[in-house]
């Protein structure tokens, strides 16, 4: 017998296996080496209870294979539900040398209150809250809409933006609403890594496709839902209609998307078109679209992003082997900077803020190293440090904007 009222009914179905099935479940974790793992009833909700470790691992493959996790990223995940992402993000040996700085939100309160407990624990960099946000199976008493919410990040400060099944369960004004804040969350060079179910005409939809297992039969504008009683459970879009969003809040779709049970699109923040950096004295452009100072000293000039006021300086570079340690010396427009130290070679990141009172387009950056790689090799002008502009081969072709100079606000 089937109960349709109780399988769409979230939260008395999380009530019933919090009763009958969190204890067992509890008692065959304990035996089986995963007591890590979050209560069954948390677990059901997000992609299956018995693939919490298999799931975690293979979203941490797929975002080192795309190579969008560099050194000190700053991640936000949207609806990042019990942790199935964030445990293996937090947990992996091989991630913890990037010392990437996650943040996890959900309109789940259990789930968030359950990674704040058994997460952040094991990494002080991994944060998580819950967004009050109105959710008619997680969070009907919700303060605030969905598209109305404005998360609390400053503009750009986002090098990676995680919304896996989220934009799946959002109609079109609010999946417009969230594409905003994604382009104004951010930071120039970053990445979002989405999912959406795509299809290209609505016949398409109706009909179902094989990749996505659901069919679409109730028709909207430019997008349909699987259900009229339930429309947020499962939400296709119309390919063409994602691409055309996405451009209107200056995002491009780094190509190809990606078709799978749920279709991955990667999308980048558009330029503006403003020169942002414009490199000055020991700078030597590559073949390859990489860039090395060649220079112990060498300096840049970019765009202030307004005529006064408190600025963040963001500069992504990679230390060659035998070069580490290095400390990094930075002046902006001759005001000392804290001096950066790194330990080790391979890719970094330096970060300082510095406050501008005087007005005026642009602001010098000047760096110095304690030490260089010196007069040797074949290649006379590889001295210094390299900044890549472009990823390595196999990952999405992306600028990436080795110096950043942005507002502190927002």
């Amino acid at each position: 017998m089937q109960f349709p009222w109780f399988r769409h009914h979230f939260l008395l179905r999380r009530w019933f296996d919090r009763v009958f099935l969190d204890m067992p479940d509890a008692a065959i974790r304990q035996v089986t080496g995963r007591k890590h793992w979050p209560p069954y009833s948390l677990r059901a909700f997000v992609g299956g209870a018995q693939g919490f470790d298999k799931a975690g691992s293979w979203f941490a493959d797929e975002l080192w294979r795309w190579q969008l996790l560099g050194q000190g990223s700053r991640l936000l995940d949207i609806g990042c539900g019990c942790g199935r992402i964030a445990y293996a993000l937090a947990t992996e040996p091989r991630l913890d040398r990037l010392q990437l700085q996650y943040a996890g939100m959900d309109v789940d309160r259990e789930c968030v209150d359950w990674c704040v407990s058994h997460i952040s624990p094991r990494n002080g960099r991994f944060s998580f809250y819950h967004a009050d946000c109105r959710n008619p199976s997680y969070n009907p008493e919700g303060t605030e809409t969905v598209g109305g919410y404005r998360f609390p990040r400053a503009d750009g400060s986002c090098d990676l933006i995680l919304a896996t099944s989220v934009f799946t369960h959002l109609l079109a004004g609010e999946l417009r609403h969230y594409l905003g804040e994604v382009s104004r969350l951010l930071a120039p060079g970053g990445v979002a890594y989405t999912s959406f179910f795509l299809y290209q005409s609505a016949d398409e939809a109706a009909a179902g496709m094989a990749r996505h297992g659901i069919r679409f039969p109730c028709r909207r504008a430019r997008y349909a839902v699987n259900r009229e009683d339930f429309p947020a459970n499962a939400v296709a879009y119309e390919e063409a209609y994602v691409r055309e969003l996405a451009a209107e809040f200056g995002l491009a779709v780094l190509e190809p998307a990606h078709y799978g049970v749920q279709d991955l699109v990667l999308l980048t923040r558009v330029s503006d078109g403003e020169l942002r950096a414009e490199l000055g004295a020991g700078w030597h452009e590559l073949e390859d679209e990489r860039w090395r100072w060649t220079e112990r000293v060498f300096s840049a000039q970019v765009w202030r992003p307004q005529a006064a006021g408190t600025m963040r300086l963001r500069f992504l570079f990679t230390v060659p082997e035998g070069l580490a340690p290095v400390r990094l010396a930075v002046w902006a427009d001759g005001v000392v900077l804290e001096v950066g130290v790194f330990g080790g070679s391979g890719e970094q990141v330096y970060e300082g803020s510095f406050a501008l009172d005087s007005a005026g387009e642009t602001v010098r950056l000047e760096f110095a190293l304690d030490r260089a790689l010196g007069l040797f090799g074949e290649d006379r002008r590889e001295l210094g440090v390299q900044v890549a502009f472009r990823p390595g081969p196999g990952a999405p072709e992306r600028d990436l904007l080795p110096i950043v100079v942005t507002d502190c606000g927002g």
